[in-house]
């Protein structure tokens, strides 16, 4: 596996979906871990990458995992156990070069992106639905959908199991799973044109469990598996239908 700055794969967002519900039921936090992912979503290639872990929160203000890379943002309360927000962060590319299925075609830029979400967090369940749309004219955007109940929540032990989709809309999978003629034509693997449309790509599976050491420090773990669907799963440049992912790291409360 390869080491990278950033990962190039949208399953680091579901580490740092996992991470974050951990996190907001335990505090402030800042830390470093490292992640093993796919290259992207369907790739049989994996690759190693720092996951960063941060979380803040300063009354409406915050700084958390938000469907990918840490985001910061605006939030209030609904109502009881009901938040709202809004947020800009950074979302995640793809070189072409980094797998041998998509030698050829176009790079897909690191960019930023914006986005809203509701959440509601009834005891030891979280349900969540966000919006994040990429700042980037043509690369489109994705609504995730995410549950998840602690199965363990004692003075030393949190550990969080969960379940979250994703709907794109075309232009995004466009961008990652379409195949225009012209890169057809320059495919060293020789791929055939493609079109998808919107719809629902992936489901996955995760797990996070948070070790505290001590008041201060805590050790925090992720495993999932994710599942290609729809016209993203019948796409050329899927080459594995199910992915595996995880991560481990150390962060410092304060």
């Amino acid at each position: 596996m390869r080491m990278g700055i950033l990962a190039r794969g949208a399953l680091a967002g579901a580490m740092f979906t996992g991470a974050g519900a951990v996190y907001a039921q335990s505090g402030n936090f800042i830390g470093l871990g490292v992640g093993a992912i796919p290259v992207y979503e369907g790739s049989s290639e994996y690759r190693a990458l720092p996951v960063p872990l941060i979380n803040y929160q300063s009354g409406n203000f915050f700084i958390t995992p938000r469907m990918g890379l840490p985001a910061m943002g605006l939030k209030t309360s609904l109502a009881s156990d009901l938040d709202a927000g809004v947020f800009v962060g950074m979302a995640l590319g793809r070189k072409a070069d980094d797998a041998d299925l998509t030698k050829g075609l176009d790079d897909i830029k690191f960019h930023g992106a914006y986005g809203a979400y509701v959440e509601w967090r009834p005891g030891r369940y979280s349900l969540g639905a966000g919006y994040k749309q990429a700042a980037r004219s043509g690369y489109g955007g994705t609504l995730e959908l995410r549950a998840s109940y602690a199965a363990l929540m004692t003075e030393q032990n949190t550990i969080q199991v969960g379940i979250r989709t994703e709907w794109a809309n075309s232009d995004y999978m466009q961008t990652w799973y379409g195949v225009t003629s012209s890169q057809a034509a320059r495919s060293r693997e020789g791929l055939s044109t493609y079109s998808p449309s919107s719809g629902f790509k992936n489901v996955g599976l995760y797990t996070t469990w948070l070790y505290r050491i001590n008041p201060s420090w805590s050790t925090v773990s992720t495993i999932g598996v994710n599942t290609m669907l729809g016209d993203a799963r019948d796409s050329p440049l899927t080459d594995r239908k199910t992915n595996v992912f995880g991560s481990v790291g150390v962060a410092y409360r304060f």
